[in-house]
């Protein structure tokens, strides 16, 4: 067999369809700063996902240390080292310490029965990991939280359309962080969004990826610039709608590496739970 078969590549929706996208905005004028692209993808995003409020960022390395900035976390921060260097990354960044905890071997998600003992005085948050679709322990996690008094924060970038028995995955945790990298399931290209449940939150988030902007003259905070471009969010648009259709030319994929490989000596296939 000759032909390669790639794990996954970007999709690319049919470039004529955002082409009326992009005429509008070249015709507005308006390229960033929230314009009605932006708008449209958040609004679309939100009723599509089951939640409440999308805020739409440049990537979600960003909106991970918009996060942290936004629920007012400091000291250390329990997570898991099975994931990208991003997500411990953007919180050392900022001056947080991981604390490292050891992954489920069925659902390679955050092993809650060790989440207790790695606990300090100084921690202030749970950032967990959803992993290969597999949703991690959503109630336990936040009995633990609830206990300590502590922020919980989710890596939610394997899990853009997943439910589960109440419905989309990201109203789970305080906070839920999605990549839109272009390796993503659901790609702008470069991109990401935090889910919310409140328009206070809500509010907390777009005034910090801006700066601290709450109107054009005044400034309630210290910010960053980490707000989505009206190119990417065309690109979104135009991606949401063959969302079902990369699921499935994945799952293809999936099941002919099962097939060709499942007999393989030494290879163990992971199965999802």
């Amino acid at each position: 067999m000759t032909d390669c078969i790639n794990v996954t590549k970007p999709f690319l929706p049919p470039l004529e369809e955002i082409l009326p996208d992009l005429e509008r905005l070249w015709d507005s004028g308006v390229l960033t700063n929230g314009g009605q692209l932006h708008q449209r993808l958040e609004a679309e995003l939100a009723e599509f996902l089951g939640v409440p409020y999308v805020s739409l960022f440049c990537n979600a390395t960003t909106a991970l240390m918009v996060a942290q900035k936004a629920l007012n976390l400091s000291g250390d921060f329990i997570t898991t080292p099975y994931s990208f260097a991003a997500t411990s990354h953007a919180f050392a960044w900022t001056g947080m310490q991981p604390i490292f905890v050891d992954i489920s071997h069925e659902s390679m998600t955050l092993d809650t029965s060790r989440i207790a003992a790695a606990i300090t005085p100084t921690t202030t948050a749970i950032v967990p990991v959803h992993c290969y679709g597999n949703t991690c322990d959503v109630t336990e996690i936040a009995e633990i939280a609830e206990s300590y008094g502590l922020k919980v924060i989710y890596d939610a970038c394997h899990s853009f359309g997943i439910e589960d028995m109440g419905g989309g995955v990201f109203r789970h945790g305080d906070l839920s962080v999605v990549s839109f990298h272009a390796t993503k399931v659901f790609n702008t290209f470069e991109g990401g969004m935090i889910a919310c449940s409140s328009s206070e939150l809500k509010q907390k988030l777009d005034n910090l990826k801006n700066f601290g902007f709450v109107d054009e003259t005044s400034v309630n905070s210290i910010g960053i610039n980490g707000k989505m471009s009206e190119f990417n969010a065309a690109v979104g648009l135009a991606q949401l709608r063959y969302f079902e259709q990369v699921v499935a030319m994945r799952g293809a994929k999936d099941r002919l590496y099962r097939e060709l490989l499942g007999t393989t000596e030494g290879i163990n296939l992971y199965r999802q739970v």
